[in-house]
């Protein structure tokens, strides 16, 4: 028989409401010792996942708790006004150290910045493709080319939950602004909607700290999970 006890008794139930949760239908006799497995089956999972990089979702008023992730917003286009998660590179670049209000989000172009850029993307956040070289070999183009920040969005299209860590390459090069990995999932759907609109660029807000946010209150892209 399944028991229903769902993972919102991970955070402030009972355990008197974990055995009536448990002692259900025959077998009841037996409820308390599965109650004390679950139970500490259960503890395992919570202390395992206050402990992770990812953030989660805790309590019952489903409030946000935020580790690794960083987060953007875009302004314009308004097909595309959602919060978006990133991840920052493990051991390159370095930190947002003001909230940019309104900025420009460019699509490079190549599209994977292997190389010196063709387009401008000074003063902006350069958004590029995974792929073609190191992840701090394209930060060092986007850096060299006046930008404020590199986002390499993965080149998994399909990619709609699974951030990558994005290590140095070994070759003891400095760069020295922020790096993020972007979900593929979400770096396809926005260069879609740029190129509908003929544009190469987003307006965004970044960094964006959604830290004690409820997740009713936050507009997620409607195509991933977290």
């Amino acid at each position: 028989m399944q028991v229903p006890c769902g993972s919102a008794y991970l955070r402030g139930i009972s355990i008197s409401s974990a055995l009536e949760c448990l002692a259900l239908g025959p077998g009841r006799r037996h409820a308390g010792i599965i109650c004390y497995a679950v139970l500490v089956l259960v503890f395992a999972a919570y202390l395992n996942f206050a402990s992770a990089d990812e953030d989660i979702v805790t309590g019952l008023e489903s409030y946000l708790v935020f580790e690794e992730a960083v987060y953007f917003e875009i302004i314009w286009p308004e097909s595309l006004m959602y919060t978006f998660k990133l991840r920052q590179a493990r051991d390159f670049g370095s930190k947002f150290d003001k909230v940019y209000q309104k900025v420009d989000m460019v699509l490079t172009d190549p599209e994977e910045a292997c190389q010196e850029l063709y387009n401008d993307v000074s003063g902006a956040v350069a958004l590029m493709l995974r792929g073609g070289c190191s992840f701090l070999t394209k930060t060092k183009v986007a850096e060299r080319a006046g930008a404020l920040a590199a986002i390499i969005a993965d080149n998994d299209e399909s990619n709609d939950v699974t951030m990558i860590d994005m290590i140095d390459d070994s070759t003891e090069r400095v760069v020295s602004i922020p790096s993020f990995f972007l979900l593929g999932k979400d770096g396809l759907m926005i260069r879609r909607q740029l190129r509908f609109f003929n544009s190469d660029r987003a307006i965004i807000k970044i960094p964006v700290n959604l830290t004690g946010k409820s997740i009713t209150s936050t507009k997620r892209p409607p195509w991933t999970v977290w």
